[in-house]
Parts: C-alpha cells; sequence; structure tokens
C-alpha cells in the first residue's frame, strides 16, 4: 500500500469516526439509540439478571461488550459508545478496501465511495440502534472481500472461517442472508473449497438458530395468524420507506450494478435477496413478522455500494460533467448526501433541515426522523428522569407504575424499589382489575391510554413532557 493510500484510509476512517461521534456529543448526557436505552444498557448493568432473555436472542455482540466492560471497569455507556464508534470507522474502511482492490478505483474514487456509503440513511440509521446488525454487516463484507479478492478461498481460509462464523452467531437477519449467499456463490462459481466454507457455516447457523428459536416460533405463529391485522406494516407505510430510503439511489445503482466487474458478484447475492425480502409483505400483508422494514435497510446499504459506483462510472465517462474539474463534479455529488446524512444524525426533533421528518406519519414506526432520540426524544428524556426521580422520592416502595413500553429501559435503569408495568394495550390491562391501586405515567404527546370508569383518577405530578395519575379502583 502506498502512502497515499494509508493518507486516504485515514481520511476515510477519521470522517467517519467524526460522523458518528457527533450525534452521541450533541445527545449527552442522554443516550441515542431505542436498542441502546432497551436492550444494551439494561442488560450490560444487570447481566446476570437477563442471561434467560438473553440466551433467547443471538448474543455475541451484547457478550463481547459485558466482557469488555466488566473486565476492564468501564462504564457499559463508555463502552456501548466507543464501540459503534469505531465499528463506524471499521466499516468505512472496509469499504475503502472494495472500492480499491476489487472495484479498482483509484485513491479519489475510492474516498468518494467510502464517505458516499457513510453518509447514507440505510447506514446512519443502522448505527442509530442495531449495533449487531453493524458489526454483522462490516464482518460479512469484510469477509465478501476476502473471497473476491483472492479468488482462492483455500489461501484465506484461516480468515473467511472465522469471520464467517462470527456473521452468523452475531445476527439472525444479516447471518441468515450471509449463508445463503456463499451457499449461492460456491455453486454460481463451482468453488468446492468455497462450497465446504458455505456449508460448515450455515451448519453453525442453523445449530443455532435451533437453539435460540423461541423468537422465531413466535414470529411463525404471527405470520400464520391470518385475523391479527398490523395496521403499522401497510403497504402505503413500507413503499414510502422503500422510496425515502432508495429512490434517489436505484438510477445510479441500477448503472453501478450493470457496469460493475466480476469481483462484485458476491456482492449481488445478497442485493437481491434483501430486495426480495424487502416485499415479504405483498405474501404477508398482515405481519410484520418478517421484518420487511429491516429488509429494506439492509437492501438499502448493499444498493449504496452499487450507486456510488455507479455515480464514479458516470462522472469518469463524463455523463456528470457539472465541472472540468473532476473533484468538483464528485464534491457535488457527495455534498446533497452529506446534507442529508448530517440533518438526520444531528438536528433535533421537528428540525426543518430534516427532510425526512416530511415523511413523518408513513415512516415513523420503523426507525427516527433523526439520530437525535432514543426511545422517545432527548427533550422527554429530560422531563422523565425528573419525573423519575418525583416518584423515587414522593411514592411509596413496592408502588406499581404503568406507562409505555418505550420507557421500560429509563424504567429499568432508574426507577427505584418501584414495579413498572408495560403492556401492548394497557388499557385492557387496567380493564382485568387486576390492580387496586397503582400510578399510570403518560407521555402527553402520546396519549393512548383510556382510565376505565371503575378508577378514580388524581394528578400527582406533571411536567412539560409527562403526566403522572395516581389511580385508585373503586370497589
Amino acid at each position: 500500500m502506498t502512502y497515499i493510500n494509508k493518507y486516504s484510509c485515514l481520511i476515510v476512517f477519521s470522517v467517519a469516526l467524526i460522523l458518528r461521534l457527533i450525534p452521541e456529543v450533541l445527545a449527552y448526557p442522554y443516550p441515542i439509540g431505542y436498542d441502546v436505552i432497551n436492550y444494551y444498557l439494561p442488560i450490560l448493568k444487570n447481566f446476570d439478571d437477563y442471561s434467560a432473555a438473553i440466551s433467547n436472542q443471538f448474543p455475541l455482540y451484547i457478550s463481547l461488550l459485558y466482557t469488555i466492560s466488566s473486565t476492564m471497569k468501564i462504564d457499559p455507556r463508555i463502552v456501548i459508545t466507543s464501540a459503534v464508534v469505531l465499528l463506524y470507522g471499521l466499516f468505512s474502511l472496509v469499504i475503502f478496501s472494495i472500492a480499491n482492490k476489487l472495484l479498482h478505483l483509484d485513491n479519489l474514487q475510492s474516498v468518494f465511495l467510502s464517505i458516499f456509503l457513510i453518509f447514507q440513511f440505510s447506514v446512519l440509521r443502522t448505527s442509530w440502534d442495531l449495533h449487531k446488525d453493524l458489526f454483522a454487516i462490516t464482518l460479512a463484507f469484510l469477509c465478501f472481500y476476502y473471497i473476491e479478492k483472492s479468488q482462492n478461498c483455500r489461501k484465506v481460509l484461516a480468515v473467511i472461517m472465522p469471520l464467517g462464523i462470527l456473521v452468523v452467531l452475531a445476527d439472525r437477519m444479516i447471518g441468515f442472508l450471509f449463508s445463503i449467499s456463499l451457499l449461492v456463490s460456491s455453486i454460481m462459481r463451482r468453488d468446492r473449497i468455497l462450497g465446504s466454507i458455505a456449508i460448515f457455516i450455515t451448519i453453525v447457523f442453523g445449530f443455532f438458530l435451533i437453539t435460540h428459536f423461541d423468537p422465531i416460533a413466535t414470529n411463525l405463529q404471527q405470520a400464520g395468524n391470518k385475523d391479527k391485522i398490523n395496521e403499522i406494516y401497510t403497504p402505503v407505510n413500507l413503499i414510502v420507506l422503500f422510496l425515502v430510503m432508495n429512490a434517489i439511489l436505484l438510477p445510479a445503482g441500477v448503472v453501478g450494478l450493470l457496469k460493475s466487474k466480476s469481483k462484485m458478484n458476491i456482492f449481488k447475492i445478497p442485493f437481491f435477496i434483501s430486495l426480495a425480502a424487502s416485499f415479504s409483505w405483498v405474501v404477508f400483508p398482515n405481519t410484520s413478522a418478517f421484518l420487511a422494514d429491516r429488509w429494506i435497510t439492509i437492501f438499502s446499504i448493499f444498493l449504496s455500494l452499487f450507486s456510488g459506483y455507479g455515480f464514479v462510472l458516470l462522472i469518469e465517462k463524463g455523463y456528470i460533467a457539472i465541472s472540468n474539474n473532476k473533484l468538483n463534479n464528485y464534491l457535488m455529488i457527495l455534498i446533497p448526501f452529506i446534507f442529508l446524512g448530517s440533518a438526520f444524525a444531528m438536528s433535533p426533533n421537528n428540525s426543518y433541515l430534516n427532510i425526512y421528518g416530511v415523511f413523518h406519519p408513513y415512516i415513523s414506526q420503523y426507525g427516527p426522523l433523526t439520530m437525535q432520540s432514543n426511545s422517545i426524544s432527548l427533550p422527554e428524556s429530560k422531563s422523565l428522569l425528573s419525573a423519575i426521580e418525583w416518584i423515587n422520592n414522593h411514592t411509596q416502595e413496592g408502588s406499581v407504575i404503568m406507562g409505555s413500553k418505550h420507557l421500560r429501559g429509563w424504567m429499568e435503569l432508574e426507577l427505584k424499589g418501584r414495579t413498572f408495568l408495560f403492556a401492548d394495550n394497557n388499557s385492557r390491562l387496567l380493564d382485568s382489575n387486576k390492580y387496586s391501586e397503582l400510578y399510570l405515567l403518560d407521555l402527553d404527546s402520546r396519549q393512548t391510554t383510556e382510565i376505565p370508569e371503575n378508577y378514580l383518577q388524581a394528578l400527582s405530578y406533571n411536567n412539560t413532557d409527562l403526566s403522572l395519575y395516581h389511580l385508585k379502583r373503586i370497589e
């Protein structure tokens, strides 16, 4: 690798680190990411209490974080943030390597392609809270890179095998996509070594899938229930999500896909698989069991790779020639994507700079409109912490607090000596008359709990964003 290559890598790596770190700094002292507040932080701070829960999931990534946090005595918040920021930097370097070594782009073109990807909505959204997905995708891309770069899997067997095992143990969806991609690629290439690797990794994935089958069984049961309608997973919402993530990328993506070199064939397989899975709602329109929104995000990451390459070809062949200077042409393509990505990563809620807010009625159910949020907005997080402090100081120990499921992570971390209840339908839980006395904590912006007539209610506390009602059942 030349000195210029090292310098280019440093630029890409630094931009990725800064881009992913700034949202964390802007949000401080509040964490960002739905799963961060509801999954990563509670588990890392109470790991032993969650052993049964994580045993039904793919716990590799969270276990790695816990090992680092416990052995090095580092605060879990720092470990979670540092890990995802570093992962973002590593992802950018993998993309640079793919551009430079597989697509044979020069340093400027490789830097362009790498920065183009890390500013994409889909990649930033994945890094917001789907940290183990980002971990698995980074390793999958790296594994694909080594397979195509060597053309002789025997030479890099010691690298591909452990990387592949880590991929399938890290995340169920990415593990499935990776295993199928390896199997299809080995058949297309008639490569026995790759086929053996693919079969072994698929067996490992299958075994792990069987031992963590409970969530899958629940999803399959949900998919088979034709009477259950999921109002969030509507065709209109999913089509809008698909277009928001991919419409601007599709023209150049088609060019990049058609013109990409043979060494990119292995990336085309997960591209088409994730595209098909993105429209699983056509076959199963009433269920979210197959996570079409997540597949749309994964597809958009692969599309971004081919779209970036397509833009390089269009610029180099003169189809995009805003200036006589190629650097200016690359910058003119990058600037809109940098603006869109930066606005998504850094703007507060309801910011006019973040155009994704225009699509709020359609896509807010599938992810954040800005990275400056966790399970609730940052202003609501501040109000919630104030409310929890009041509850801890002004209610009896053992009191029952009921609220939205979006608050469960905060309650796990901050509520002391009280029980927090949540359900998909809190009104139905109240109707059960199971509790004679409890407190109802309502986000004023999402008042969805109807208080039955057989409960007396009194407002105990409220602030800018929340209200706490003391409920007593009438005997």
